[in-house]
């Protein structure tokens, strides 16, 4: 690209700008160069924001920093000639992403300084002075980031060998400025000592370096807030396959691959095309911030979205459109780099890399050589017979990832490129033919290995041609608040959680695979999780009710058999419920085990659903499961197990009243205690155990013992009664007081302002007016004994400070709000500014006879608080929350009844707790920016 037009205007503006004189004053040269700089910045903006691509852009940068930085280098070459009699010959060299000829806006400049080993003693030094005050000490006073290095061709050569880092910027490195011979010799020792001399050493550690990044990336395109530069898919990727290249045949660029037939011409054209797109997201990313960044959070993509051209008013449409053109850019990034690693490794590296490049799991390689079915099967690999093989008999292309799954085998590159040329002869005769309905059937019955054949399928192109309805799903992303991948990506790692559980992989996964083994069907579940997301063709809302329809046509056309459809289309149907469940309910209440078990009908439902919800929580995103969900999960599997082998979870207040007067509690005698059991609801009995009701009363009777020695009526501090339960990796807090007005507020007012996470609370009030409230926070495994403690006795001080009106719930929430926002990543002018209010539900649930309320809204101290207070306002009781934050975004329930316990459901102050609620949350600020 040297005759491009806009590096030539380039040049020729530095040619009339950038000419110096030794008159000149060094500030006078530094503000010469800034306004070089600045006007050159502003034109290759201009470029990029009328839509060049991105390696032109990128080029064009560097092209400045290369007429910058040789005009810097001249003018120090002529001022050592007053300081040396004989310079000595030097070469400069552009390393790393200079030396490519690519910087995005805040990149680094990697310079050379490289000097012969004839040049030492103190003429070498005079000269490195000269260099260093001439040529770094102006870059860095125009704010630039260089890194260099000044060295003698041979301490070169060897730290180059010591530093696989050094060794891969050196191999991009190019001549800028200064003697040509220095930088020739150089050259032809860097070839012949660092690259063909341990050509298969160095490419393991390139393959070796390529595969621990990914790892620690995420070893997959498809998340929500990528890595641009060394993310899967990233341009590192890409530049690895050009060192790979150079390295195995002295190539620079793609053209030596496509001679040597190792890619075609499209391929390559994609693949480079790609690359430039992503160069353009970086320097979009670049340009709106004034420091380095190369991962797309989640506050930017709205902006960077708008700034490449995507133009949906909709920011959410516009962020999806933009989304799904980086993961299709990047998925072809990686399959094809993934492809020529496996083509340019070192023979004994190929293997591995076969394995890598295709699948989840390691495959057991067959030795011998055997044709079947048109294919060879050798080491693990499968190959074509010939060219034509799929034409000969279509139903192969399907039934060749069948071969690939049953023998643990990998396909050939060459075969892989022609399935994906062959993609046509999948069509509507091939779709709805029983036969190769059959070889998918069988493909999704391999228990323990079916994602790593549906990804290579997917990969291919084959999945979604042979299943139209998956394919509506490639590429979409799921812009929501849990969802780490694309749809499509969502479905097979779903899968793939159900094969670890099958392998057992995962101590957290053993229970899972006892309890699909005990239906039926194991292998059913595959079916379920694979056409349970297939109804978000049209979006999330009432992708259920779609998904339904959509498996019910499914199952007519793969033939599954008639007596299967009604569970796989209850659990499609249903596949959202029983996280719903867990997550919105009273589990200690006999009517939702009773409700939810009515829903389900049968125990074979239940397992099949049970199994399913964990593998699309772990298939969602790896953080959103966590114990105590998946203890959550669990009670309510065995509670509506039992309800359905007709072990009624419901349990009779009065019998359990009358077995818990024979407890023992210290101080207080059976008639005591059964006095005190007498004074608490119905509704007690419902939640409470042996051990909790033995702690209540004890802590009832410490409670009376202090308000007898008070006066004046001064109520006494709360009783407060700390309990780890490691099993559910939480804590739970009992707090016992006098009830009075807004009560649950201030015990929720106090727990923000000491910081801890409320993951779910229950409060009663007794006949003599006493609350139990019965907070499970979030327990914090890292923090030391001492802390522990520390942070227990500010919690109770600070209870019984808001308790006695000593201190303004409100007051201490805002101060350590305007602590947390001094720390936060992006100010609010980081952000696009537009923001997704809060929601408010509020409906009586008819099956269970309660009221509940649900708020979605940005998470942030004093949420509870301020929810428990609105609810109080409107002559409202909380009996029940839920808590959950997940990504900032916090879902809160509430379970509420009058404050008069024979007041009848009024719908009008249910209407007024609703529009006061989001008022309160709109003012609050609690929203979710963008």
């Amino acid at each position: 690209m040297k005759d491009d037009p806009l590096f030539r205007r380039i040049r020729q503006h530095a040619e009339k700008r950038l000419r110096f004189s030794e008159t000149q004053s060094d500030k006078a040269r530094v503000e010469q160069l800034k306004e070089f700089l600045h006007l050159e910045n502003l034109m290759i903006r201009r470029y990029h924001e009328k839509g060049d691509s991105g390696l032109r852009v990128a080029r064009a940068r560097a092209v400045i920093m290369d007429v910058l930085i040789q005009s810097l280098h001249e003018y120090a070459l002529k001022l050592s000639k007053d300081f040396l009699a004989k310079p000595k010959p030097m070469a400069l060299f552009a390393t790393g992403g200079f030396g490519r000829g690519e910087l995005c806006p805040h990149s680094d400049l990697d310079l050379m300084f490289l000097y012969p080993k004839s040049a030492s003693g103190k003429p070498l030094e005079t000269l490195k002075e000269i260099m260093t005050r001439e040529i770094l000490y102006p870059l860095w006073d125009l704010g630039l980031k260089v890194g260099h290095s000044s060295r003698s061709i041979l301490e070169t050569l060897e730290e180059s060998k010591k530093d696989i880092r050094t060794k891969n910027a050196l191999l991009d490195s190019r001549f800028l400025s200064g003697d040509k011979s220095v930088a020739e010799n150089f050259l032809q020792k860097f070839a012949k000592s660092c690259i063909r001399k341990n050509r298969e050493q160095y490419l393991r550690k390139i393959i070796a370096g390529q595969v621990e990044r990914r790892k620690q990336k995420g070893e997959t395109v498809f998340l929500q807030t990528p890595d641009v530069k060394n993310g899967t898919g990233g341009l590192r990727d890409y530049q690895a396959i050009l060192w790979m290249a150079k390295v195995r045949y002295g190539d620079k660029g793609l053209d030596g691959l496509i001679d040597r037939k190792l890619v075609s011409a499209s391929e390559a054209k994609t693949f480079k095309e790609s690359y430039s797109f992503l160069l353009r997201v970086r320097n979009e990313l670049h340009f709106g911030s004034k420091r380095p960044n190369d991962v797309l959070h989640l506050e930017k993509q709205p902006e960077i979205a708008q700034g490449l051209g995507f133009e949906q008013e909709d920011i959410f449409e516009r962020v999806e459109a933009f989304m799904g053109e980086y993961y299709s850019r990047t998925r072809s990034i990686r399959q094809t780099s993934e492809g020529l690693e496996a083509l340019l490794a070192p023979k004994d590296e190929k293997q591995g890399l076969f394995n890598r490049f295709v699948g989840f799991l390691s495959p057991k390689s067959s030795r011998q050589a055997k044709e079947m079915d048109g294919f060879l099967l050798s080491d693990g690999i499968l190959e074509a017979l010939h060219p034509k093989v799929l034409d000969e008999d279509p139903e192969r292309i399907l039934r060749v990832f069948r071969h690939s799954q049953k023998h643990h085998a990998k396909l050939a590159p060459s075969l892989r490129g022609l399935i994906r040329n062959r993609l046509s002869i999948i069509d509507g005769e091939l779709i709805t033919k029983p036969s190769a309905n059959v070889t998918f059937r069988s493909i999704l019955q391999e228990l323990g290995s079916v994602a790593p054949t549906l990804y290579s399928m997917h990969e291919l192109g084959v999945l979604g041609r042979f299943v139209p309805e998956f394919e509506r799903l490639t590429c979409k992303v799921q812009h929501e608040l849990y969802h780490r991948y694309t749809a499509d990506a969502h479905i097979i790692q779903c899968i793939r959680e159900l094969d670890k559980i099958f392998q057992d992989e995962e101590s957290n996964g053993r229970p899972y695979h006892e309890i699909i083994r005990r239906t039926d069907v194991p292998a059913l579940l595959y079916l379920m999780l694979f056409l349970h997301d297939l109804g978000k063709d049209e979006g999330p809302k009432g992708h259920c009710e779609r998904g339904e329809r959509i498996a019910g046509n499914l199952l007519q056309r793969l033939a599954v058999p008639s007596e299967m459809h009604e569970r796989v289309l209850f659990v499609v149907k249903n596949h959202l419920e029983m996280v719903r469940y867990f997550l919105k309910y009273d589990l200690e209440d006999s009517e939702v085990i009773d409700a939810f078990a009515g829903l389900v009908g049968s125990e074979q439902r239940l397992c099949y659903l049970y199994v399913h919800s964990y593998c699309d929580a772990k298939g969602t995103s790896p953080e959103l499961w966590n114990d105590h969900k998946d203890e959550l999960h669990h009670q309510l599997f065995t509670a509506t197990l039992r309800t359905l082998r007709g072990r009624p979870a419901r349990r009779n207040p009065e019998t359990l009243r009358s077995s818990y007067r024979e407890l023992k509690v210290d101080q207080l005698t059976k008639n005591e205690i059964s006095e005190q059991l007498d004074l608490f609801p119905d509704r007690y009995f419902a939640h409470a155990f042996g051990e909790e009701v033995a702690l209540h009363l004890s802590m009832t009777e410490r409670f009376s013992k202090a308000s007898e020695g008070t006066r004046n009526g001064i109520q006494p501090a709360p009783i407060v009664e700390w309990r780890d339960d490691l099993r559910r990796s939480l804590t739970i807090v009992h707090v016992l007081t006098t009830d009075r007005e807004r009560l649950f507020e201030k015990l929720a007012g106090a727990f923000a302002i000491c910081g801890m996470n409320i993951l779910s609370a229950r409060a009663f009030t007794r006949l003599d007016g006493l609350a139990i409230d019965v907070f499970f926070i979030e327990k914090d495994f890292l923090a030391a004994k001492e802390k522990e403690e520390r942070s227990r006795e500010t919690l109770e001080q600070t209870l019984r400070d808001v308790l006695e009106g000593k201190s303004s719930p409100e007051q201490l929430i805002m101060e350590r709000i305007r602590k947390l926002e001094r720390r936060q990543t992006y100010s609010t002018n980081d952000k696009l500014g537009a923001t997704i209010a809060p929601k408010v539900d509020l409906y009586r649930d008819v099956v269970i006879g309660r009221t509940i309320v649900e708020v979605s809204a940005a998470d942030r101290p004093g949420l509870l608080h301020l929810i428990a207070k609105n609810i109080s306002s409107c002559g409202l009781n909380i009996t029940f929350a839920r808590i959950a934050t997940e990504h900032g975004v916090a879902t809160d329930i509430f379970h509420v009844e009058t404050s008069a316990p024979k007041e009848t459901y009024s719908p009008a102050r249910y209407l007024e707790l609703r529009e006061r609620l989001g008022k309160a949350l709109v003012e609050g600020s609690f929203q979710v920016e963008v």
